[in-house]
């Protein structure tokens, strides 16, 4: 359109130059002989001047803009089971991800789980991926060091972890592996409002479930590496670990004690590597 456009500006431009020169009329002197003027043929008018076209470039058609992908809502966080269950599962590949985790409140029950890592206990009731089967193996430790008693006086019996018990918790770990933390970090990034909704319905109106979940990474990246066998004892009817420093420990870092150093350095690795994606998104 523009070079049609200056095609007639130039073809104007033109016209009014064959206007303004063919106006003059050429000037008539006379000879000073006797002899009769030779009678001179009248001028011929200017032709106007040709005119050359503008070339006209040649135009390249715009790449067409690459399609924009547009992004579904999110559902309401009641109705998101189905999409959550959907999204872990594609991020951990092959892996049985929904033969361990709830079907039910699937986001609230992770953001529950995440919160709660840091403190003294996850209740079961809470909890968005079932714990390991079958129970948990110990060995009597019929010569302890330190002989540990009850208010009493009595001895109270003390046990050693049984490397068996590591394997329970491999699955978990492959599982763990089995996820890219990127495409983890970028999945928690595209539903990070349903995560914040089901935060601020635990108490916390100010949200930023964000920074808990970092807050609780670094707890479980700090915990301690203890020597090996790790000494417990069952006063009532859960086992305790015999040193007060580690039953001290948050939940969550005796989870990670009880799985074995080898299976908590894999974790670690992961987790290192999520919170890093995390930070870069």
């Amino acid at each position: 359109m523009k070079y049609w456009i200056t095609g007639i500006i130039v073809l104007v431009l033109a016209l009014a130059a064959w206007y303004v020169f063919s106006g003059r009329t050429a000037e008539v002197t006379e000879s000073p002989a006797v002899a009769p003027p030779i009678a001179q043929r009248p001028s011929e008018p200017m032709k106007p001047a040709e005119v050359v076209p503008e070339p006209v470039a040649e135009q390249t058609a715009p790449e067409p803009a690459p399609p924009v992908e547009e992004v579904p809502p999110l559902p309401a966080l009641a109705e998101s089971d189905a999409a959550a269950v959907e999204t872990l599962a594609a991020l951990a590949g092959a892996s049985p991800l929904t033969d361990y985790l709830a079907g039910d409140a699937v986001i609230p029950r992770i953001v529950a789980t995440v919160d709660a890592l840091d403190g003294r206990q996850v209740p079961g009731v809470i909890q968005a991926v079932q714990g390991p089967g079958g129970d948990f193996l110990v060995t009597a430790d019929e010569s302890p060091q330190v002989v540990i008693r009850n208010e009493a006086g009595d001895p109270i019996p003390q046990y050693v972890v049984d490397p068996a018990n590591y394997q329970r918790y491999s699955v978990y770990v492959e599982m763990l592996e089995a996820t890219d933390p990127e495409e983890l970090a970028s999945a928690f990034r595209d539903n990070q409002p349903l995560f914040e909704k089901a935060f601020s319905q635990m108490g916390y109106p100010e949200g930023d479930f964000d920074q808990r979940l970092r807050t609780v990474i670094d707890d479980l990246l700090a915990t301690p590496e203890p020597q090996r066998p790790l000494r417990l004892i069952k006063p009532e009817a859960y086992f305790l670990y015999a040193e007060e420093e580690l039953e001290s420990l948050s939940a969550g870092q005796k989870v990670l004690l009880r799985m074995g150093p080898d299976n908590a350095a894999r974790v670690k690795d992961r987790l290192r590597a999520f919170r890093d994606a995390l930070a870069a998104g």
